[in-house]
């Protein structure tokens, strides 16, 4: 997320970014018809959501860095890039990785603080039915994630019309990435009672981490399940992912014609003699590559001075780069 939602206390700052609203890009999303509306209603919920769903996508783009499709488009879905106008299993994997994006971004930043339409319960409440002896009861914050979820949900429902199979298909991809992130909630738990005994403890399901997520779905991805019919679609679980038909050759004229290429150059791995994903002359589709050297400067050696200072050395690193012609 970006520094605006990551101030550890209230500030000015922090007060002064929620109350500035969404930008007019989100004011104006059409494909996602709730979007807007949250936006007016509650801007903190919507900010955080495009937040959440802009880390997946870096995500996403890290973990197809060597795949011949590495998460690369116009856009995120909000903005309906072209990839979801079919029924790819690279677009069923952007779909559940927005999805989840989104209601990560919301359940941490509730559990921040920074929402005020959702935050922990102020207050431990002991279980009632035995509170003198060791037991446990579920405490506020696990609505968080539930409010997390729903909200993406709410968020990202498409409007206007769509091939009613595809649609079908977006419906049930977007649901899998939520329930991603219900699936792999942790529970914490802590205790009370006198002198650090156990007399009542409370738990919690907090939202993990958006790595632990995005690995759920990368497995989910490479065992997404073809479907052709509205009844595969009904038989499928809903924590699998789904698609329609095969994805194209990356490497086509139609995916490199001028107005499809990439913004950067593509890194590659030039030195790969096993010829594996990452290969320069795999993922570059025959258009060459170029080498470069880079220096980088990093600090190294470092230790504490009594008292409380870090002193750092400062190292440099030589690397060779190679990237894809665009």
């Amino acid at each position: 997320m970006s520094d605006c939602w990551r101030e550890e206390e209230e500030d000015d700052e922090s007060k002064s970014c929620r109350r500035k609203g969404c930008s007019p890009e989100l004011m104006h999303v059409s494909t996602f018809r709730q979007f807007p509306i949250i936006c007016r209603e509650q801007p903190p919920t919507a900010i955080v959501a495009y937040e959440g769903i802009l880390d997946a996508m870096e995500q996403c783009k890290e973990q197809m860095r060597f795949q011949p499709w590495d998460c690369t488009q116009s856009g995120t879905i909000i903005h309906d890039p072209t990839i979801l106008k079919y029924g790819y299993k690279e677009s069923a994997y952007l779909l559940a990785m927005s999805s989840a994006g989104a209601a990560w971004g919301i359940a941490t930043a509730c559990a921040q603080g920074w929402i005020d339409e959702c935050r922990c319960a102020p207050r431990v409440v002991p279980n009632p039915k035995n509170p003198h002896t060791s037991d446990w009861d579920w405490g506020g914050c696990s609505d968080l994630v539930k409010y997390g979820i729903e909200t993406s949900r709410k968020l990202l429902t498409r409007a206007g019309p769509r091939q009613f199979i595809l649609k079908k298909i977006e419906k049930h991809n977007l649901k899998a990435g939520r329930l991603a992130v219900k699936k792999t909630s942790a529970t914490s738990c802590k205790c009370h009672g006198v002198s650090g005994s156990c007399q009542s403890k409370v738990c919690w399901k907090k939202v993990s981490d958006l790595g632990a997520i995005t690995k759920h779905l990368t497995d989910k991805y490479k065992k997404a399940k073809q479907v052709q019919s509205h009844s595969e679609i009904e038989k499928s679980r809903n924590s699998e992912l789904i698609y329609l038909e095969p994805s194209p050759e990356v490497c086509s004229q139609y995916q490199y014609n001028p107005l499809h290429r990439r913004s950067l150059p593509r890194v590659c791995n030039w030195r790969n003699e096993t010829h594996s994903l990452g290969d320069c002359d795999h993922l570059c589709c025959g258009r060459g590559y170029n080498v470069t050297h880079e220096v980088i400067s990093y600090k190294c050696d470092c230790k504490f001075v009594w008292c409380c200072k870090l002193e750092c050395n400062e190292c440099l690193q030589h690397r060779w780069v190679s990237t894809c012609n665009i």
